[in-house]
């Protein structure tokens, strides 16, 4: 019986049915109960839900928060994946040696990330302070060592890096931002690094190749996959950015540093505005999911041509 059971069609499909239980029940589940609860307009104090429709989605296309949240994760895609990858990249191929003391220079760079981000949060808040903060301080002393060789012109600048001008902030915390993740992302490049045959750096040295060429027409090509694989995590994590943004300016000044994520938790929790809130969470969803796409696409092309 029982052997008879293990060779049926339907037995691989048993075996799944519990992680797809897990997986219906913490993902599916939730996001379709989302997707029901952007088309009615309630809070938590009057649970009483009235279906509006599309009403919140049409909400959104004339919310001036809506769009500088919008425009604040364009910043944080475009300039994570500008910086990140390229800086991660070059990184992975310098510590890529077999030298012991690239070990140590590995575990330095990935140290950031193991931070815990309240923590990295509330010290880069204290570095970036105006009055007495440390990259403040950094910018005088330079100034003053500039003034003793004679090429200092006017006063040290002491901007307010998370608040003044407003507009600096966002770009602040991308910067505390790449800090963070960028020895993530050199760790996945760097097993993409390692997992290329020795064979073909020592063939392209026999043939004459420099380290550049190797670089180009080896490295770059056979780590096309895990490239595309991390630029896809930069995307995805920076639609979904929340906890260093709450932490260091809470989506201030004047919703200057504002991104989906801390609107749809301010919608939720501070204007108890629960179908509205549901509806940005909708645009996260679909974000995602539009990156996500691009990369499934990608992927494919990148399969054709390898075959």
């Amino acid at each position: 019986m029982a052997s008879a059971m293990r060779h049926s069609r339907a037995y691989p499909y048993l075996l799944l049915t519990p992680a797809l239980a897990v997986f219906g029940f913490w993902v599916i589940y939730p996001i379709l109960h989302t997707c029901l609860l952007s088309g009615y307009t309630w809070t938590a104090l009057h649970p009483h839900k009235e279906p509006v429709g599309l009403l919140n989605y049409a909400r959104l296309l004339s919310d001036p928060v809506f769009y500088i949240s919008l425009r604040n994760n364009g910043y944080f895609i475009l300039l994570s994946l500008a910086i990140q990858l390229p800086l991660a990249l070059a990184l992975a191929v310098w510590v890529g040696s077999a030298l012991r003391r690239h070990q140590i220079i590995r575990t330095f760079l990935f140290s950031p990330f193991v931070l815990p981000i309240v923590a990295v949060g509330l010290i880069w808040t204290l570095i970036c302070e105006p009055n007495f903060g440390a990259l403040n301080g950094l910018i005088t002393g330079l100034w003053e060592v500039l003034g003793r060789l004679g090429l200092q012109v006017g006063a040290a600048p002491r901007p307010g890096w998370l608040g003044n001008p407003p507009e600096l902030a966002i770009f602040t915390i991308i910067g505390v931002s790449c800090w963070r993740f960028t020895g993530f992302h050199m760790m996945i490049l760097l097993a993409g690094l390692q997992a290329i045959p020795d064979e073909y750096y020592e063939a392209a040295r026999i043939d004459g190749a420099g380290r550049w060429q190797a670089f180009r027409y080896i490295t770059l090509p056979l780590l096309r996959r895990v490239m595309l694989v991390d630029a896809l995590l930069i995307a995805v994590g920076s639609v979904k950015i929340f906890d260093l943004i709450y932490v260091m300016t809470g989506g201030g000044p004047n919703h200057a540093s504002e991104v989906l994520a801390t609107y749809m938790y301010r919608l939720a929790f501070t204007d108890d505005r629960m179908g509205y809130s549901a509806a940005v969470a909708v645009v996260m969803l679909l974000l995602t999911l539009a990156f996500t796409a691009v990369y499934l696409r990608l992927s494919r092309e990148q399969q054709a041509e390898a075959a």
